[in-house]
């Protein structure tokens, strides 16, 4: 099984074991869809959107979670071309935080990452890319 795009069931909004930017009504605009391999026991989330003004691009903070494990990271996107036929995504990688159970373990936490940024796709969908790349050496982190 891979990676899919799913509602987040209302249940588990609030079991999550990390925060999420809440909204001062106690909503929680980023918890409406996560991308999850049941198989592989892991799942990405949205925890926070910051910045984009003045035509700087927002930085997206997510929690990967690995068989009980948490890896937080921060990237921004950047989109190139024009339209459904050459539209590349690309994750900038600002901070990425490999906690030490998971260290021996980086290429493979890096690779789900890339599968989940990947299956994520632009606003969980990935029709109309026809890449997603992820690069984990574009900032020092």
């Amino acid at each position: 099984m891979a990676f899919i795009n799913e509602l987040i069931p209302e249940e588990q909004k609030d079991k999550f074991p990390f925060p999420v930017s809440t909204r001062p009504d106690g909503s929680k605009p980023t918890l409406w869809k996560w991308t999850i391999d049941r198989e592989r026991d892991a799942y990405l989330v949205v925890t926070n959107v910051w910045g984009g003004y003045e035509g700087t691009p927002p930085d997206y903070y997510y929690v990967l979670y690995w068989k009980g494990e948490l890896v937080p990271f921060a990237a921004e996107e950047d989109l190139s071309g024009s339209n459904a036929t050459d539209t590349v995504l690309t994750w900038k990688m600002h901070r990425l935080d490999i906690p030490l159970a998971l260290q021996e373990r980086k290429e493979e936490v890096e690779q789900l990452i890339r599968d989940a940024l990947d299956a994520r796709g632009l606003f969980c969908d990935r029709r109309g890319l026809v890449a997603v790349n992820v690069q984990f050496n574009a900032f020092p982190y």
